[in-house]
């Protein structure tokens, strides 16, 4: 592998964990290293990059890796068990330690979404010393509470639209907890999307339908069903509460926060920031985003990696 040539562009299989996974790695590899964590659960950012880190391979070395169980690390030799937080901390870390080793460097920026960002918060918080700064979108900071105020807001503004619906299906499954966990939440999920709280600009499974082959489209599917009904539930089941277990961080932390998110409801993520205790820390609004700010105001995501990049290292 030349390190020295202006851009590179592989995607390989890498052993993590004990199994192969996909890591693609794409732009200047003198240049900081950024780890993007997808959300979903199951669905790779490497199937969608084009949308979005384009202009970010100008000034980072952009590593997508598609976690175990997701896109190209899929397969049905997985071990079920293996699909839980613990894992999933210690193949991001593996994933890190071959990043820098690989490359040369001594820390990286790690950007995390949704459910990637339960465990990527965890890992710069337990591993600093690896890491520039922590970037998020969709973060959840609550999952108990996260779910009571994402119902909460979806049912009253159904019942503010008069969707009789919705407002039938959401009192169906009651306010969480949900009593059939995975069956509730894809119910109020359902809604949310519909009324335009998880995508405002950007349809992510329209784009991966329109632009990935069947046979890509096929394994994508079965990797978000096999995450859902195994990573999700052991998550959940560990029901995350950051305001009592991450108090502060040796790290600079930047929360980038859709303003129409209900999956994630980032009133709960600056409600956290305000306690959390840390070098630098930034509640950043997008506007005019839901759950996705870097595909729904990519541009804007793209100034933003700009401004910490260089607040962070001094470029001489």
């Amino acid at each position: 592998m030349n390190l020295h040539s202006k851009k590179i562009d592989i995607s390989e299989m890498v052993s993590i964990g004990g199994i192969k996974q996909h890591i693609m790695v794409r732009g200047n590899p003198q240049n900081p290293i950024i780890l993007f964590i997808h959300g979903g659960p199951g669905i790779p950012y490497s199937c969608i990059s084009d949308c979005f880190q384009e202009n970010i391979e100008q000034d980072f070395l952009v590593v997508n890796w598609d976690q175990r169980g997701a896109g190209k690390s899929y397969n049905e030799n997985i071990p079920i068990d293996s699909m839980n937080l613990e894992q999933f901390i210690i193949d991001l870390m593996e994933v890190v330690d071959y990043l820098l080793n690989t490359y040369k460097k001594n820390k990286l920026f790690l950007s995390a979404q949704s459910i990637g960002s339960v465990y990527g918060l965890m890992s710069v918080h337990r591993f600093p010393n690896k890491f520039y700064g922590y970037i998020s979108t969709g973060q959840i900071v609550d999952t108990t509470e996260n779910e009571k105020v994402s119902y909460n807001l979806i049912f009253n503004e159904a019942k503010k639209l008069n969707n009789t619906e919705a407002i039938k299906e959401l009192s169906e499954i009651g306010n969480p907890p949900y009593k059939d966990m995975i069956h509730d939440i894809g119910i109020e999920r359902k809604w949310l999307s519909i009324l335009g709280y998880i995508e405002k600009n950007f349809g992510v499974f329209e784009y991966i339908s329109n632009n990935c082959t069947r046979e890509e489209l096929d394994i994508i599917m079965k990797g978000q069903e096999f995450s859902v009904n195994n990573l999700f539930a052991d998550i959940y089941e560990n029901d995350i509460n950051f305001f009592e277990t991450i108090k502060d961080i040796k790290v600079p932390v930047y929360f980038c926060m859709g303003r129409y998110d209900y999956v994630a409801p980032q009133i709960l993520t600056e409600k956290y920031c305000e306690t959390l205790e840390c070098p630098t820390k930034k509640c950043i609004w997008f506007e005019n985003s839901a759950h996705f700010p870097e595909l729904d105001e990519p541009d804007k995501f793209y100034k933003v990696l700009l401004e910490i990049l260089h607040t962070t290292i001094d470029k001489k």
